[in-house]
Parts: structure tokens; sequence; C-alpha cells
């Protein structure tokens, strides 16, 4: 079941089969999604990665992803675009940009305890009843869901990964830095740079990452020019040296090294052998 608004709004939310997997072809392109699996264990292959999804696992992917194979046997869908839902806009709100969405470097998953699944499937139920309404307040309901849903979704992600108060500077802090690589990588590739966007200095930057991830601010910044790297040697005809300026290296060599030293194999090699 869809809903597509006056102003280009548009939500998706269904039950799919692997007969209706087709949607994972163009759907993806231009929107954000909500992946819940409520069969047997599911198996993703997105970006050339083995993504195992278990009964009540939820995955978040964005338009930047790409499903090649899957082993399914019952989702729940929810895909919606940024005209109905901007996330950039809502952050304060609901904080899951940099958290489920744009995360940069992995694909978020949560698995939702049975103490709270009846909250979710009743969630899921009132979507699909205010998907049959027909009145004028159709769209402010869908959208109040959509958010209700996410803010459960992101407090089930931070139980995991982030135990901590859910006001933290920190947090914020890292959530914005990832969103800004995810902006601005191709052009942008010194902590330096994002230190400056942020008002922060470099140090400051990586005691916060140090302090409540596994990751250093400049390991984001080359793990999604890394990935950017692959998804246009897998998926276009642009040349080695094409990639290597679009993603702002002084030279091909400076690429092959990058590459080779995050992979083990030349960006060559990768094509070739992938």
């Amino acid at each position: 079941m869809e809903y597509k608004g006056n102003h280009n709004e548009y939500i998706f939310i269904s039950r799919i089969t692997p007969e209706r997997s087709y949607m994972f072809n163009d759907d993806l392109k231009t929107k954000l999604s909500i992946i819940w699996n409520i069969g047997k264990t599911a198996n993703f292959y997105i970006d050339k990665e083995k993504i195992t999804v278990k009964k009540n696992c939820i995955i978040f992917l964005t338009e930047l992803h790409k499903i090649k194979n899957y082993d399914f046997d019952q989702l729940h869908i929810i895909q919606f675009n940024k005209d109905f839902h901007c996330i950039e806009n809502h952050d304060t709100d609901i904080a899951c940009k940099g958290l489920l969405f744009f995360g940069s470097s992995h694909i978020p998953k949560i698995t939702i305890p049975n103490t709270e699944l009846n909250k979710f499937n009743l969630l899921w139920d009132v979507f699909q009843m205010e998907l049959d309404e027909n009145d004028q307040y159709k769209l402010e309901m869908l959208r109040s869901l959509l958010k209700r849903f996410l803010i459960i979704c992101v407090r089930e992600y931070r139980k995991k990964h982030f135990e901590i108060a859910m006001d933290t500077q920190g947090i914020a802090v890292i959530r914005e830095y990832n969103y800004l690589v995810e902006q601005h990588f191709k052009t942008l590739t010194k902590v330096s740079d994002y230190a400056n966007l942020l008002y922060k200095s470099p140090k400051t930057l990586s005691n916060t990452f140090s302090k409540y991830i596994d990751k250093s601010p400049l390991q984001i910044i080359n793990n999604r020019r890394l990935l950017e790297a692959k998804r246009q040697l897998l998926y276009t005809d642009m040349s080695v040296n094409e990639i290597a300026d679009d993603l702002s290296f002084t030279d091909i060599q400076a690429f092959s090294h990058f590459f080779k030293k995050q992979t083990g194999k030349t960006p060559s090699d990768f094509k070739l052998n992938t």
C-alpha cells in the first residue's frame, strides 16, 4: 500500500514475499528504506557484502545502497522519500541522522526484543489502518506514525550501540560528523575540514570519537571514500583515473595506494575479480 501526496510526498508500507522483490531494482534509488524481517532468517548482498537478518531484525538503507542478491521469506517494508519526511530537518526530534541512516560505513541493524514486539506490531497495524483512510488528516497521521516508528527504532539502536544518556553532546557531534562526511566526502578529505564545519578542533573530534565509538574521524572519511570507490568500480564504466579524480585523489597512484592498503587489491584487480 502506498500514499502519494500533492507535493511529491511518498510512502510505501507493505508486507512483501519474494514474488514482489522487483521493488529492490528501482525503489531503493530514490527512497529511504526500512526492512523488517518477519520470516525465516534472510540474507542480502548489499554492495557485495553479505548481511544476515534474523527474524524480527530491522535494517535501514538509503538510496546509496545497492541490493544485488537476496534470499528471504517475508518482509515488512517501509519506504519514504524526503518530501514525505526529511530526516535532516527533524534530526533534533528523532535523532536518526547518522544513526539509522547515513551511517557512512555500516548498515544499521536492530533486533526487536520480545518485550517490545507487541509495540512494533501494533504500530504496523495502525499504519495499515491509516493507509485506508481518505481525509485531510491522512498525510500528517502517516508522518506522525513514521516519526513514532523511527523513535522506537532509535531507542533500540542506542541500547546496543550507545550506553549513554539520550542527550549526550558527544553523540550529537559524531552524528553530525557522519552526516557531513556523507555530504562532502568527495571534496573534503581531511578531518580538519570537518572540524572547521563543526567549529571543533581535530583533537577534540578524535577524543570524542575514541570515547564513544571504535572508529576514528579519519576512518569514517576513508571508509566512505572506499565504499564509493568500490561502487564506482562495480557499477559504472568509469576508469580508475576518473574515479581517482572524482574522489579528489591527487593522482591515480595515490588512489591505487589507498585502495590497495584498504583492500589488499589494486582497483583494477578488484574490478576484474569481484
